[in-house]
């Protein structure tokens, strides 16, 4: 990359955030900014910390919005140095226990050259970290609507953005993807759940399967006040994923969690693969969003399923469990604190 390239310097960049954040009605004060890179149109920022990186994309992205509009560049990417450091090294325990697995041999060897595939991957990530276009590259030439694999893998796909993600960067790996989406009725698995489903499963190509699941102890315990749902609920998916599994012989499984990263993001258990794919690459929601975008998946607005938002209304009390799981990814960088605070909001 080319760095402080001669236009997109560090004080001109400091000079127009300044101009923007007054004329939209934001708090005086001058940007630290650490380094700039600029490369086929697009701006990359690196601030300090996460607060000067809040500064420079300001209250709902207006300011970072604004500066994009204005300099009428492809896109602006402001990332914080200490979230670098911390992706970086997050990303160094992911290549050490992919690169462990497959050394040890622990791997199915039909799942050999895709794990081959997920280290080079990862290691591309890791030598450009500053590059959040990295995966999308990636899917973008390698994605096929038709593939000849043994490496068949199952991955639950609930419609969300993060599963959906999982479904299309393993199609883009060479996997012989079978989607599955666990079905408790509309309560838990809504209309729009099922909309991205069918849109993405027919766009790219790959078998799906609803399964039909009994959860009706889940949805009167959680509308009585008994529990929050979404424990019992994972762990029912997760059962049920794995039973499917190990009945159709397929020695792998894949899950859209976002927050179980280093070793815990690849787990063997009783012969099954268990992958969390998202937190293996150290992805961010907005990396996430940007990619299943352009593969039908809409953006559901709110947080968690009309179950949930019923718990949330009649049990009050419920709500700190779910902002609890938004701060979680907030911490571990996932999420930005402005997207964190938009989904407080709803719960």
């Amino acid at each position: 990359m080319r760095k402080d390239d001669n236009m997109y310097t560090k004080q001109y960049l400091q000079e127009k955030i300044m101009i923007i954040r007054e004329e939209i009605g934001h708090d005086d004060i001058i940007p630290d900014i650490k380094d700039v890179y600029y490369e086929d149109d697009e701006i990359t920022i690196i601030t300090p910390d996460r607060p000067e990186k809040s500064m420079i994309i300001g209250k709902g992205g207006w300011v970072v919005g604004r500066l994009k509009e204005e300099l009428s560049v492809k896109s602006i990417h402001v990332i914080s140095y200490t979230d670098i450091l911390l992706k970086e090294y997050q990303l160094e325990l992911s290549l050490k226990h992919v690169g462990k697995l497959i050394d040890n041999k622990s791997i199915p060897s039909e799942y050999e050259g895709q794990f081959s595939k997920i280290y080079q991957l990862l290691n591309m990530k890791h030598e450009k970290i500053y590059d959040n276009t990295i995966i999308a590259e990636y899917i973008k030439k390698n994605i096929k609507t038709e593939i000849d694999s043994d490496a068949h893998v199952i991955v639950a796909l609930s419609g969300g953005v993060d599963s959906s993600f999982s479904t299309i960067l393993l199609r883009a790996i060479g996997f012989n993807v079978h989607a599955i989406t666990i079905d408790p009725g509309t309560i838990i698995l809504p209309k729009q759940f099922r909309y991205n489903i069918d849109n993405l499963t027919n766009k790219i190509g790959i078998t799906h399967e609803y399964i039909e699941t009994d959860m009706n102890e889940v949805i009167s315990d959680a509308l009585n006040g008994t529990i929050h749902p979404c424990g019992r609920c994972s762990k029912t998916i997760e059962e049920q994923i794995t039973q499917y599994a190990t009945k159709n012989n397929i020695n792998m499984v894949v899950f859209g969690d976002l927050s179980s990263t280093g070793s815990q993001s690849i787990v063997i258990d009783n012969d099954i693969i268990r992958i969390n794919l998202p937190a293996l690459f150290k992805m961010e929601k907005n990396e996430i969003k940007n990619i299943v975008g352009d593969y039908s998946v809409k953006k559901i607005k709110g947080y968690g399923c009309p179950l949930l938002v019923q718990v949330h209304k009649k049990y009050p009390q419920y709500r700190p469990f779910s902002i609890q799981r938004v701060l979680r990814e907030t911490r571990a960088g996932v999420l930005e604190p402005g997207e964190a605070l938009e989904l407080i909001k709803t719960i």
